[in-house]
């Protein structure tokens, strides 16, 4: 329900007033994690629809939102991965995002984040048109904050357009527990703000936190910051590192010496009688300089050297390098500096016109992360098989978590354009059907699957693994079309003597007969069963582990209710890497933890 606030600030012109309109979230559209379940809403992502239920109370709330991850540790588990092309990632990363709707398009004035249990990990929120556009509305670092619920409020950079499509996206890599979401509140106008009047506009938009004793129907008690020391933390220069960063170096001079070089560029060329100036703004590539002309003391390296530096450089900085001069932009787009892509930082602008100018940049592209990108039919099936022809063959790893287009046919093109592919994630991607798994069977090199919360089912699951003889990583997280995840352990002790990491966190087929059959799998470092429901009195069946995977290094075994401490006796004594524990709602002692 879209309800219109006190009037906060009248900004007029020629008798015009501005309205502001608050709404609450009406729908969630997407998002790439939840701790909770889809047959449940606790801790589910849906819970971030309509106005908020606990604020101002400060803890731990099945009706919040909650992401699946947090913490360093995840990624220095055996399961953990690399990112392609890290340099793309930059100083912000971001591990999870959720994409919420409202009621009513308005032109974007706050952003209000109810935050209810350890807060601080929002890093970039944006706001897509009605065209399809997408548009960065405010971007900072996670932040350590006192633990207490508070109503976020980041500075947003004025758009010229209505939105009511909203993506949070998060960055929990510093947090010690789960960050938690009660609410998200969108204030607007439904016109755009008046030229004469932006600078008020701006004033109001100073960093507003409302801690829990703060109000939330208005704006008095306004925490501002100047807008000079914002704009010294937005570019972080307020630290520095004693080391030279070579990349943000580079990336420097790209974004303030490089523009005056390309004006000075245009200024010699308009210079030369009957000489077109350079056509910036062209479809068409533009007639650059030659290799001497503007390199530098560049033009005195050899070839290998500048590839060196340049593969220092992320994917935009690259695309800025062709543009100096023929010789920058044949280097720059030189395959060997693309044989691992990563696109999840650019999945706002990722669309067939880009994934076309990058094809012949991609002769030797080994992995491949689109994760994120192509979502509102921004690509669709048809445009990622065309991709993928082209560029196919020789790719080893395969990422496209949160993608829409993945289909069936998808899938299928996957299995028979990549037959050398030893990673595929498929996280969040619900509209595969049992046809297209059953076409992974005939990719024999598998090593690292991912299937958190897809539709995939115990007969195509066990088909895969008994052609998948390397896999060495599954993640079944949340996989509830499985019937029985007893059956699919068993195909696993008998045919994957490989495996490594094995997620089957709430999978609430599994019971105590699958559990004894993992003691097989000799080489497991980690295993996940935390919320197996059917596995709340597990009995002896975790001895078999403990006796049987002596390289063990991660074990969850949350709500787990009967758990006791004779349980985890047989690990301290014969699984002496052990570094990480899960037993959150457990019936353990203290003493069992201490040793």
């Amino acid at each position: 329900m879209v309800d219109v606030l006190a009037l906060i600030d009248t900004i007029t012109k020629e008798d015009n007033e501005v309205v502001f309109i608050e709404q609450f979230v009406s729908d969630v559209r997407d998002f790439s994690s939840q701790y909770g379940s889809d047959i449940s809403i606790s801790y589910t992502a849906y819970n971030l629809a309509g106005k908020p239920s606990k604020y101002p109370d400060y803890g731990d709330y099945p009706q919040a939102f909650v992401m699946r991850t947090y913490g360093r540790w995840w990624k220095e588990a055996p399961s953990g991965v690399r990112e392609f092309m890290p340099q793309n990632q930059g100083s912000i990363i971001s591990q999870d995002f959720i994409d919420v709707t409202f009621e009513q398009a308005v032109y974007p004035f706050q952003v209000n984040i109810y935050e209810i249990y350890n807060p601080g990990a929002l890093v970039r929120v944006w706001a897509r048109s009605l065209q399809g556009k997408w548009a960065l509305l405010w971007e900072g670092a996670a932040q350590a904050t006192r633990p207490m619920s508070r109503i976020f409020s980041p500075p947003l950079r004025t758009i010229q357009f209505p939105t009511n499509l909203l993506r949070l996206e998060f960055d929990h890599s510093n947090l010690e527990y789960y960050t938690e979401l009660d609410a998200v509140c969108l204030v607007g106008t439904y016109k755009p703000f008046p030229e004469n009047n932006l600078g008020t506009c701006h004033t109001l938009q100073n960093p507003v936190v409302r801690s829990r004793n703060g109000s939330s129907s208005n704006f008095s008690g306004l925490v501002t910051v100047g807008d000079i020391t914002n704009r010294v933390q937005e570019m972080n220069i307020h630290q520095f590192s004693p080391q030279v960063d070579i990349s943000n170096s580079i990336s420097s001079f790209l974004d303030h010496e490089f523009p005056n070089l390309l004006r000075q560029i245009e200024d010699m060329q308009r210079a030369i009688p009957n000489r077109p100036a350079l056509p910036m703004s062209s479809s068409q590539p533009p007639e650059l300089p030659s290799h001497s002309a503007n390199s530098g003391a560049f033009s005195n390296l050899p070839d290998e050297s500048i590839l060196h530096i340049l593969g220092y450089l992320d994917l935009k900085d690259l695309c800025r390098c062709a543009q100096v001069n023929r010789h920058f932009r044949s280097l720059s787009q030189d395959p060997h500096l693309y044989i691992e892509l990563g696109l999840r930082k650019f999945w706002h602008c990722v669309n067939p016109i880009s994934l076309q100018c990058l094809l012949p940049r991609l002769t030797y592209i080994q992995k491949l992360d689109m994760s994120w990108c192509g979502n509102y039919r921004d690509i669709s099936p048809d445009d990622f098989i065309e991709f993928l022809e082209a560029c196919g063959k020789n790719l080893s790893h395969l990422r496209l978590n949160c993608c829409k287009f993945v289909t069936d046919s998808s899938i299928e093109k996957i299995a028979s354009l990549c037959p050398k592919l030893e990673e595929l994630a498929l996280q969040n991607n619900t509209k595969v059907t049992s046809r297209g798994f059953f076409c992974l069977t005939s990719l024999r090199g598998l090593e690292r699957l991912d299937f958190y919360r897809t539709s995939i089912t115990k007969e195509a699951l066990i088909a895969i693994l008994k052609s998948s003889p390397l896999l060495k990583h599954l993640n079944l997280g949340s996989c509830m079309h499985i019937s029985s995840m007893d059956e699919v352990v068993l195909t696993l002790s008998k045919h994957n003597s490989e495996l490594v990491s094995l997620d089957l966190w709430k999978s609430y087929t599994l019971t105590s007969v699958g559990v004894n059959a993992l003691g097989k799998c000799s080489r497991l470092e980690e295993v996940d069963l935390g919320w197996c429901l059917s596995l709340s009195t597990p009995g002896l069946s975790l001895n078999s582990i403990a006796y049987g995977c002596p390289k063990m290094k991660k074990i969850f075994l949350a709500s787990m209710r009967c758990l006791a401490d004779y349980h985890l006796e047989p690990f301290l004594k014969n699984c002496s890497l052990l570094e990480q524990v899960d037993v959150l709602g457990c019936s353990v002692t203290a003493d069992i933890i201490s040793r």
